[in-house]
């Protein structure tokens, strides 16, 4: 009884915290410490939008719950096109972040339902919008880029981060499908996450 009782506690101690990363929003798109000057800032990129922030975690947690070889192909999907996106942001002549917001906001809602939906889609579903999302955040990073001090530190930097994020989320995926208790409060973070996309979307149309 004490096991079960002390899980139920981190359980919801996980949840308040999740809730307490959506109540307390940052801006919409990536943020760094100081400025982009290096690998540093390239790591902070992703986590400090919370839009970023959610994506991946939610990458990681989606391959968790589908399992066996979507745990490593998911995230590295999503890695090797944002990688492509962030090519491509690089290379933008016209700065126009618009469309890169949207599809940003989208990732966010969608991949919150697919978590609250719980491995009920087809893996090969996953992984094409995962590369879709993948190449919208990839553009976000890639036109921060050129303002970088360092712009190969920058890139490598925005790489690992997310990789660590992915990391994340496949720890909380794993570890929360244990249980049937931790599941459900899995599927109604996965909720959580979508509605807090929709309040983005609503704030940028």
């Amino acid at each position: 009884k004490y096991f079960i009782k002390k899980k139920i506690t981190l359980n919801k101690n996980f949840f308040i915290f999740l809730t307490c990363l959506l109540v307390y929003s940052l801006p919409v798109l990536a943020h760094s410490f100081t400025d982009r000057i290096g690998f540093y800032d390239g790591i902070s990129h992703p986590v400090l939008g919370l839009d970023h922030f959610l994506a991946m975690v939610s990458v990681g947690i989606v391959s968790a719950q589908i399992g066996g070889k979507a745990i490593w192909t998911v995230p590295t999907t999503f890695v090797s096109i944002m990688t492509i996106g962030g090519l491509f942001g690089f290379f933008l002549i016209i700065y126009e972040f618009f469309f890169v917001e949207i599809g940003i906001v989208f990732s966010v809602i969608l991949l919150g339902f697919a978590i609250s939906i719980d491995k009920k889609i087809p893996t090969k579903v996953i992984i094409f919008f995962v590369g879709i999302f993948g190449f919208f955040h990839g553009t976000a990073h890639g036109i921060e880029v050129p303002a970088a001090a360092n712009p190969l530190l920058f890139v490598l930097g925005f790489i690992c981060g997310t990789t660590a994020l992915h990391l994340f989320g496949v720890a909380i995926g794993y570890f929360s499908i244990k249980t049937a208790i931790s599941s459900v409060l899995l599927r109604l973070t996965g909720i959580s996450f979508a509605i807090y996309g929709i309040y983005l979307l609503s704030q940028i149309l």
